[in-house]
């Protein structure tokens, strides 16, 4: 059944299918967003994906061994999603996506569920709310960009996903207790004195 882990093109019959939330073509085949990694029933209630970013599954299994996600919504596979599996979906997707624009809702919206309810769970699981947990991976990866590269500051701003400057130092200055370009500074003049 090799042929049955590999994904899929989604064909005009099964977007009409997941358009129209058809339950006719639940258990037919299962479709999943590239983007989010989710994978649902093509009844399932959440937010359509774009149609260039849908991939299609002849099983619940094929879409787990691609390495998909189970929808909390519509369980695709017969199973409870548990708010550990939830909050670890939420977990992946702020790590994969922390570069774009994100807010409470884009990201309850990408893990199927409702921001409020997603927000409790993650608190409650990971001990820190769902945009302190964005702020802690883009700040993480200005660190590393600030060592490890000479980029300017408005250009690692725009990797880590701030556009706006002064609203990426103000955080990071309160994470760090400086600005970036002194932290940058702080950091070299170590790396200096340890190789000397």
């Amino acid at each position: 059944m090799a042929a049955d882990k590999a994904e899929q093109t989604v064909n005009v019959e099964q977007w009409q299918a997941i358009n129209e939330r058809d339950t006719f073509f639940d258990g037919e085949f299962y479709y999943a967003d590239r983007n989010t990694q989710l994978y649902c029933k093509p009844s399932c209630p959440s937010r359509l994906p774009k149609f260039n970013q849908v991939c299609i599954f002849t099983s619940a299994e094929a879409a787990e061994e691609y390495g998909c996600s189970p929808c909390r919504r519509c369980r695709p596979n017969g199973r409870e999603v548990t708010d550990l599996e939830w909050a670890g979906q939420a977990e992946r997707f702020i790590n994969s996506h922390y570069q774009n624009p994100l807010s409470l809702n884009r990201i309850a919206e990408s893990c199927h569920g409702s921001s409020s309810e997603l927000q409790q769970i993650f608190i409650r699981i990971y001990g820190v709310s769902l945009m302190d947990y964005l702020d802690r991976v883009r700040m993480d990866q200005a660190r590393y960009l600030l060592m490890h590269s000479g980029r300017f500051i408005k250009q690692i701003s725009e990797l880590v996903g701030m556009p706006s400057v002064s609203e990426f130092s103000r955080k990071f200055k309160e994470k760090e207790g400086m600005t970036p370009t002194l932290y940058r500074r702080r950091v070299r003049k170590r790396e200096r004195n340890q190789q000397s």
